[in-house]
């Protein structure tokens, strides 16, 4: 009986991989590790687009109100200019994530306790990372226009008061996007965006959502 449960499973074995495309793939590849990055990269691109796009709009209302002419200069290099802050700042969170930070020692023990502990901490350390990022940028343009460093950093942000604000704003920014990250970390990626995106009436007292199998809302 052994012999031919064992004959069985040796003419199985070659139907299954034959009927599997991606048998003996690694399950992760580089190719799907680029993609992800990629996907990742884009999707807090465009987020901080829309937040330092409605920043910069809300600014230079401000300013139309306050000084008349305003209106007569252009508005489009403030608005390049956020978008390639936006790409810079996005790249910059990658690096950061890809080195451990908000993960390493400290992030892993509060990974333990309070979700919204974990929230403030990694918020509060990519902040510093974007602050210290756009400091040193600040630094590296003047030094490029021939300004010693302590000519440069009373001028960053225009001034202490000015860095601050940059650092409140950021906190305020990332927030949103950390707590939808550390949501998808304890609930599932998957099942957050079946919350998310799935009308209400589904979910019942908490319960996972009650899917017809045909219905066009169904998880793929």
């Amino acid at each position: 009986m052994n012999t031919v449960a064992n004959r069985s499973e040796a003419q199985a074995a070659p139907a299954e991989d034959s009927h599997d495309p991606a048998a003996g793939v690694p399950e992760h590849s580089w190719a799907r590790r680029a993609i992800d990055e990629a996907e990742r990269y884009l999707w807090f691109a465009l987020y901080l687009i829309v937040i330092l796009g409605t920043l910069i709009l809300f600014s230079l209302t401000i300013y139309a109100r306050v000084d008349q002419d305003a209106p007569h200069y252009s508005s489009h290099h403030f608005y390049v200019l956020g978008l390639i802050n936006a790409l810079v700042f996005a790249k910059i969170m990658l690096l950061a994530e890809a080195v451990g930070v908000g993960s390493l020692l400290i992030g892993r023990r509060l990974e333990a306790g309070r979700l919204v502990t974990v929230i403030l901490y990694r918020v509060s350390a990519f902040t510093v990372v974007l602050v210290a990022a756009y400091v040193l940028e600040a630094v590296l343009e003047g030094a490029w226009h021939g300004k010693a460093v302590g000519q440069v950093l009373p001028e960053i942000a225009g001034g202490p008061l000015g860095l601050v604000s940059l650092a409140w704003i950021l906190l305020v920014a990332l927030t949103p996007y950390f707590t939808y990250r550390e949501l998808g970390r304890v609930l599932g990626h998957t099942r957050l965006r079946a919350i998310m995106l799935k009308p209400g009436r589904l979910f019942q007292d908490g319960a996972e959502p009650q899917v017809p199998p045909h219905s066009p809302v169904a998880a793929p």
